[in-house]
């Protein structure tokens, strides 16, 4: 899928409510990776903050909750999303 201005937004709308979701994507290497997450999680911050303007680059910083780190979801590459009992499909678009 190549994500859009549109299509991002429709996305970080989805997430943005901070409740538990899991994505599914295709990794740089080809690989798919389905993982639980949340987005707005403050843990282990540094202050530092990003060097790079996330919404620009159309990523979802999300925190994974198995291996309990921060990762970086390329909106390009997402193909789906399931919060609260609701799949949204992006491959199609």
């Amino acid at each position: 899928m190549k994500s859009n201005d549109k299509t991002f937004t429709i996305i970080d709308k989805l997430v943005s409510t901070g409740k538990i979701f899991s994505a599914n994507f295709t990794k740089k290497d080809g690989t798919l990776r389905t993982m639980n997450c949340r987005v707005n999680v403050q843990k282990d911050l540094k202050g530092v903050g990003l060097n790079y303007d996330r919404r620009k680059a159309r990523n979802l910083i999300v925190w994974d909750l198995h291996s309990k780190a921060y990762r970086t979801i390329k909106t390009d590459s997402l193909n789906w999303i399931r919060i609260q009992g609701n799949t949204y499909n992006f491959e199609t678009l």
